[in-house]
Order: C-alpha cells, then structure tokens, then sequence
C-alpha cells in the first residue's frame, strides 16, 4: 500500500494583518486601517472625518498633508508632484463632492512624498511602485473594482506612468491589498455588459457566478508588464464563504476587521470603509530630522 502523503494547508493568507508595512528597497510605506480605527466613509458616519484624523496621527501623519479623493467609476487618473501637490495636500472629498477635480480611481504620485488614502470596502486597491531616471520614486494607488477592471484602470495607470514618469516597467512592483476573495464574492445574475475577458475569471457554482478578481487584476497588471506582484497584504474583506481565503483570520480573535460590504449585507455587521494609505518614504527629510 503506498505511503499517504498529507499536504499542509497553506494558511499564508490567514495571518493577522499588519496595521504598517515598510518596504525599504522601495522606500514606500503602507497603512491598513480596522475596524477597531471605526469607519472612515462620511456616508456611514458623521465621524468618519475624525476618525481617518486620528488614524493618521497615530502613525505621525498630519491630515493636512495627505491626500484622501472621492473613488468610484470615472476611470480619471490624478497626477501628483511638486509643483501641483498643494492643490491635494489636505483634502478629504466625499462621495457626492461636486468638484470633480478630486474624483478620481488612480492616483500617481512622482517627486512629492505626499501620503495618498483610498477608502475602500470591498474593491481591490493596488499600489504600484517604479523608478523613473534620475533615481525617481513613482508610485501609483489604483481604485481596481469590477467596473474599473472592466475599464482597465490598472493597465491605463501603468502606461500614463512609462509614458508620463518614464518609469522602467521592469523596475515596477504591484502590492495587492485586502478585498472580496473569490469565494465570497457571488453573483446571481450576469449583466449583459460582461466582457470576454470577465468571463475568464467567473466560475459557476449551483447557479452562483464567482467572480475571481485577484486573478483578474494580476492578468492585467502582467498585459500591461508589470512581473512582480506582492499578495502579502491580501486578505478577504467578507469572510462569509465556508471557502474563504481568510476563513481562519476572520476567526481568529486577535483579527480586529475590516469592513465590508458583502460582509455587512449578509451578515448584518457594520457598514462602513477602511482606509489604504500609502506614502513615498523622503529619506533626505528623515536623516535631517
């Protein structure tokens, strides 16, 4: 009888989520808020504005230098440096905000280490990170729902910062932070406007359609040439699925949460957004500090 060979489980995406991550060799770094940080979104609560300020001063970031856009479905790409950062530096724009200067679903950010935050929920956020001649830190925040997928915000965002930044894709990387995994996310029914592309990333299940949005947004940023993506940061926003991909961090009791809006509707919890704010660490400035 042959012997039985038991595979361990790979737990690498239930792991406790770090609220900070520093990359030295691409000097950026990360912040992921909780639901423990209270809701950051105006349109769940009127604290929210409040809270995204302490958030940021716990990390020893003034909220008069960051930036925090309206997100959502106008595919814009904002461009930040030097000469035009303090036209953002300081601005929480709300979801209704009529100036659409500050709406956007990408954010590149090149000569300037203002902080950039997306309040998100259950969408993908991806961080991209490049040098340009010069030894020049570029860095995008890229807003990768399905409809900006659908759009192809991530692979449009790549080019405007080779074309604009003249950044080496070769010397790009991708961060992937936390959303809806692709057992959680179900669907009853298929639009009409579902791309041949989508279709490729849509299991059906029992009659339930499951939409695989990592692979769909790692199949993008590789067309658009970017070969290394860090999945560290991953973890499922819902955690509703028995198949879940953070099925033991969303029971794990030391996970303070994330919220979510599948998560809120099927199980009653909480509406609200977290917040991904990223930043291009100045080394000049530290060192003279």
């Amino acid at each position: 009888m042959p012997k039985r060979v038991y595979t361990k489980k790979n737990t690498a995406y239930d792991l406790v989520l770090p609220e900070r991550y520093l990359d030295d060799s691409r000097d950026v770094e990360v912040f992921i808020s909780t639901v423990a940080d209270d809701n950051m979104d105006p349109r769940f609560s009127d604290d929210a504005l409040r809270n995204y300020q302490s958030f940021l001063e716990k990390h020893c970031i003034s909220s008069a230098d960051a930036f925090s856009p309206a997100l959502g479905q106008n595919y814009r790409i904002i461009t930040i440096d030097e000469w035009n950062e303090e036209k953002y530096a300081g601005k929480f724009v709300e979801y209704g905000d009529p100036r659409e200067e500050y709406r956007c679903d990408a954010v590149i950010v090149s000569g300037t280490n203002i902080p950039v935050a997306f309040r998100v929920g259950d969408c993908p956020t991806v961080l991209i990170v490049g040098e340009a001649p010069q030894d020049i830190r570029v860095m995008a925040l890229v807003h990768a729902g399905r409809a900006e997928l659908r759009a192809e915000v991530l692979k449009t965002t790549v080019a405007r910062m080779i074309s604009g930044f003249r950044m080496h894709f070769l010397s790009a990387t991708a961060y992937v932070f936390p959303h809806i995994c692709r057992h959680c996310y179900a669907l009853q029914y298929l639009g009409p406007d579902v791309s041949d592309q989508e279709k490729n990333f849509l299991e059906t299940i029992g009659g339930i359609h499951h939409l695989d949005m990592l692979g769909w947004l790692e199949y993008q940023l590789l067309e658009a040439g970017i070969r290394r993506v860090s999945k560290a940061h991953f973890r499922c926003t819902a955690g509703i699925s028995e198949n879940c991909a953070s099925a033991l961090l969303h029971k794990s009791k030391n996970f303070k949460g994330l919220f979510s809006h599948y998560r809120s509707f099927h199980r009653k919890s909480a509406e609200g957004r977290f917040i991904v704010l990223v930043r291009i660490i100045d080394r000049e400035l530290e060192e003279d500090e």
